[in-house]
């Protein structure tokens, strides 16, 4: 009977293999070295972001010392297409014998050049303003004013920052909206209005303070900001249930923020608050208006980048998926918040104004201010009827 040669390896895999993307594509790659360990070797494949995963676009194997290794982007490889990365690390030890291979993968989102993004921005912006701004203005006869909810640390002001950026065209705008990093209390305690100009007139993006949990008080406080349009520096703690006025028009429509990243490590936990959440937007204004909203599920390129499935196109469409069949609602898009000095991504702009056209085309024929309407029916009724009592009741009295 034959006998086949054992195949003898190092001890064992590299341990704490992490990969960076940094702003020019290139990556860096550390990782620990191991005892008995004088070289690496280190293969680095570059898929299609869109494509099977099957074959390559490029590959390469490097021989490396050392516990680093800084990867420019192969200059056959177009920087401004979205990419799959794998990579594979070996150690060799002295005597030439390879480990098996620790094993990484990051996913980076396509980018535009500086000035192609600016002129870019600006397309999707005069699009926006001629094709659903402008015709909702007309329609309802006022700007849109849109509610921004969500839980804590899910990048609601960040959203907001967003919003601005891209409707400006101008990706080096400060932040208006200040942001608490995660694991921190949270920095927007009230509500807090920020105006976009658009032409002549702005749409307004309502901040609001974060509703970690969808209990009883927090969905009467919900209630009140969908029905009541106390959205100027109203502390949660000053909302009340569902107030209404006759002189404060309720907002238009809301975004919903959820991370993606929120949804993968705490999945049961989102699937609960999106079901409540939709449930309120369903029976707003005590269940007399459903009221428009839309997901905007940020994170995106965190979650592609932390992903380590075969194929992160196909978890970020799951993700997506999954979204959608809770909060009971198709309109669910996947977003990077740009930050000040970003690179521009046509996905990532396309599924931003996605976002706002959609929404904007439910808001147009949705009002929700019905409730407000009706009080004011009512109140005028009441006015004209209050003097023909008076009369009557005069003339019984005065027949007594």
């Amino acid at each position: 009977m034959a006998v086949h040669p054992t195949v003898q390896r190092a001890s064992q895999a590299p341990r704490g293999l992490r990969v960076t993307v940094r702003a020019d594509k290139s990556l860096e790659i550390r990782w620990q070295t191991e005892d008995g360990a004088c070289l690496y070797e280190l293969q680095i494949c570059y898929f299609p972001f869109d494509g099977p995963m099957i074959q390559p676009s490029h590959s390469n194997v490097l021989q490396v010392e050392g516990a680093a290794q800084h990867v420019p982007h192969p200059e056959s490889l177009d920087k401004g297409q979205a990419w799959v990365v794998k990579i594979g690390l070996k150690a060799r030890s002295a005597d030439g014998l390879l480990s098996d291979a620790a094993e990484a993968q990051v996913a980076m989102e396509d980018q535009l050049p500086g000035e192609e993004a600016k002129k870019a921005l600006e397309a999707w912006t005069r699009n926006f303003q001629g094709k659903y701004f402008a015709p909702f203005c007309d329609m309802r006869g006022e700007n849109p004013k849109i509610l921004v909810l969500g839980p804590q640390h899910h990048g609601k002001s960040s959203f907001v920052n967003h919003m601005n950026r891209c409707l400006l065209a101008n990706l080096g705008l400060h932040d208006e909206r200040d942001q608490a990093p995660a694991g921190v209390e949270e920095k927007t305690v009230a509500t807090e209005a920020l105006q976009i100009p658009m032409g002549s007139s702005p749409v307004t993006f309502i901040d609001t303070p974060a509703f970690a949990t969808m209990n009883s008080e927090s969905t009467r406080k919900l209630q009140t900001l969908l029905s009541s349009g106390n959205f100027c520096g109203q502390r949660r703690s000053d909302l009340g249930h569902d107030e209404s006025s006759l002189f404060k028009k309720p907002p238009h429509a809301a975004i919903v923020v959820i991370s993606l990243c929120h949804w993968r490590d705490q999945m049961e936990e989102m699937k609960m608050y999106l079901m409540k959440i939709a449930n309120e937007f369903k029976n707003a204004s005590q269940s007399m208006v459903e009221f428009p909203y839309v997901i905007a599920a940020t994170h995106c390129d965190e979650f592609l980048k932390d992903c380590q499935t075969e194929n992160p196109k196909d978890e970020l469409e799951k993700a997506v998926l999954g979204i959608k069949k809770f909060a009971l609602t198709d309109h669910v898009y996947a977003i990077t918040n740009y930050k000040r000095g970003s690179m521009a991504s046509a996905r990532n702009n396309e599924a931003t104004f996605d976002l706002l056209s959609q929404l904007l085309t439910k808001a147009k024929h949705r009002d929700t201010g019905v409730k407000q309407t009706r009080n004011w029916y009512v109140a005028h009724v009441a006015c004209a009827i209050t003097p023909v009592v008076l009369m009557v009741i005069c003339r019984l009295l005065g027949r007594l």
